[in-house]
């Protein structure tokens, strides 16, 4: 490793065990400034573009106007998936985050709860504690706590839901979705803190474990659920209303929590997915710095404020297109596929308010270099030179084949299109975040669409 990196990897270790008190944190003004995004027209091709922000709206537009013109069998198999998806949905009932059994040590169901998963009973100790860790290896007792688990599921049901509203114009499903929210956000009986707190609590370690803002990663999408169900005609005023006043919460606690800003600075998929989050949530407040936050991951180390070095794309992927700070990890293939999706959600985000981390590359490194540089491994191709110790499952390739066609949309590659087709099996599990371009990618295989 050359020193250049070494140097950098000191830095982030350095920022990491700065006192967290004084831990700089990601800074939105809270102005009236428009978000950069609402400058572009509202509108595409006569249709009302959704204001989603990982969903490409002109994408979503675009795919509905086809497939209400065309009775192709793309068209029919995706509208029989999702129609047969969000039914399914609509025969179950809401969960909620105060349904566990085990509270955290605050004694409040209403708070969000799971452990630490790779945290084990310590066999030195006659009562377990301080639990221990096993990087890579999950406890099954972390299962017995359902709000992880719940959270993930209610949030794929919301999206499921609203993508079926927004392509079938049937309320039922927009009513659902939003009785899904009110019951998991904002019902005063079962409503879930803004907050993650107890989110990968480890026992016996006597502190918060910031770690838990990963836990729950999927909130940022729920941006583009809210923004697809206020096109229904049944988009409830007071949902709309109170999940932005959840997120306003959340986003405030994310900022301005010394646990939360602690995973902010972190330079591995925590930090990624944690800037996935506040992008994400900001854009849906209409807050005005969001261009600026993604550009601050683009600086060169040698002239970056200290504050911003752990989310320099250049600190997360090597010249090489390895991931230092994933490739030490157990299981480092499956986390240079996470961190990697991560990066291409914030590159999304990105493509919405005009700024090109798809493209960005400095000191030879970058997002396509890490995709190139890991696709035969993931493949199979090639053997991993790092620890594996679980073969990729499903929902890793599913993740790989999100990466593979924002790539091909983006890079305009045949090699990424014959990536893709290897990848497009019936065993990969259905990516409500991808659906979209995985969509538009069949008809431009097809030969329907232009590239």
């Amino acid at each position: 490793m050359s020193e250049y990196r070494n140097l950098i990897i000191a830095v982030v270790i350095l920022i990491s065990i700065i006192n967290q008190s004084a831990l700089p944190g990601w800074s939105i003004p809270d102005s009236e400034a428009k978000n950069p995004a609402n400058s572009k027209a509202n509108t595409f091709d006569g249709d009302k573009l959704p204001r989603t922000i990982i969903l490409d709206p002109h994408e979503l537009v675009k795919m509905k106007q086809v497939i209400m013109k065309r009775n192709d069998s793309i068209a029919k198999d995706f509208l029989k998936k999702i129609v047969t998806e969000a039914d399914s949905v609509l025969l179950k009932r809401p969960i909620s985050v105060t349904e566990k059994t085990e509270f955290p040590p605050n004694g409040t169901k209403h708070d969000y709860f799971a452990l630490a998963s790779y945290e084990w009973p310590n066999p030195n100790t006659p009562n377990g504690l301080p639990y221990v860790s096993r990087d890579g290896q999950t406890n099954p007792e972390t299962l017995l706590i359902k709000d992880r688990e719940y959270l993930e599921e209610m949030v794929d049901r919301v999206m499921i839901l609203a993508i079926a509203s927004y392509f079938t114009d049937n309320p039922k499903y927009a009513l659902k979705a939003q009785e899904l929210l009110r019951v998991w956000f904002l019902d005063n009986d079962t409503y879930m803190e803004p907050n993650l707190k107890y989110g990968d609590f480890e026992r016996g370690k006597g502190r918060l474990n910031p770690s838990g803002i990963m836990g729950a990663h999927h909130l940022a999408h729920l941006v583009d659920a809210i923004a697809m169900l206020e096109l229904s005609p049944k988009s409830s005023k007071s949902v709309q209303e109170g999940m932005k006043q959840w997120f306003s919460k959340y986003l405030d606690w994310l900022l301005s929590s010394d646990q939360a800003k602690r995973e902010g600075q972190r330079a591995n998929n925590h930090g990624t997915y944690y800037a996935v989050q506040v992008c994400a949530i900001a854009f849906l407040l209409n807050k005005p710095d969001l261009k600026q936050l993604l550009k601050s991951t683009m600086q060169d180390l040698s002239n970056a404020p200290l504050e911003d070095v752990s989310r320099l794309i250049n600190v997360k992927i090597n010249s090489d297109g390895t991931q230092p700070f994933e490739i030490r990890r157990a299981n480092s293939l499956h986390y240079h596929i996470w961190n990697l999706y991560g990066l291409a959600l914030l590159a999304r985000i990105g493509d919405q308010v005009g700024v090109d981390l798809w493209n960005y590359q400095i000191h030879g490194s970058g997002i396509r270099k890490a995709v190139d540089f890991i696709i035969p491994y993931a493949l199979s191709n090639q053997s991993w030179p790092y620890s594996q110790i679980k073969r990729l499952n499903i929902e890793d390739i599913s993740f790989l084949q999100g990466i593979v066609c924002q790539a091909k949309l983006h890079y305009n590659s045949q090699s990424y299109m014959q990536v893709y087709r290897s990848l497009d099996t019936h065993d990969v599990a259905l990516n409500f975040q991808d659906i979209i371009c995985n969509l538009h990618i069949k008809y431009i295989d097809s030969g329907s669409l232009k590239n």
